[in-house]
């Protein structure tokens, strides 16, 4: 004997948005490390990148503690590994872009999604360009 049973449309959307937010999040993990904490040392990076770019005969090593360690694990100069995160948080930014269009566009499918299946669809997304990029 076969039941029908319907869809909970409220399940469903909660269960969705909740897909579409982990998608989201592994797209990111192509690109950022997604552990606490980590967006601050991301972002203290930045701005000694940024500063020995701006100058970087003038900025003392002492100023730039993580860029000074990692460029001398790696035997590059500040200079280098600086612009070696400028570039990464340049390629950050753009799929970052690239995962917001695509997260707004599946939180608008799932907006006006009506029946269940509607909203089973919007958790279809294509992350193929993301993945791309994030090799490229």
């Amino acid at each position: 004997m076969l039941f029908s049973v319907s869809a909970d449309p409220v399940l469903e959307r909660v269960q969705a948005q909740a897909d579409i937010d982990r998608q989201v999040g592994q797209a990111r993990a192509l690109f950022i490390t997604l552990t606490p904490g980590q967006e601050a040392v991301y972002a203290v990076k930045l701005a000694e990148a940024q500063r020995i770019a701006a100058d970087w005969h003038k900025v003392p090593e002492g100023e730039t503690p993580h860029i000074a360690a990692e460029a001398a694990e790696d035997g590059v100069s500040r200079f280098d590994k600086a612009v070696e995160i400028l570039t990464r948080d340049q390629h950050w930014k753009v799929g970052a872009q690239m995962i917001e269009a695509i997260r707004r566009s599946a939180n608008a499918a799932l907006a006006a999604a009506k029946t269940a299946p509607e909203i089973r669809a919007a958790t279809v997304i294509d992350w193929q360009a993301v993945r791309a990029y994030a090799q490229a």
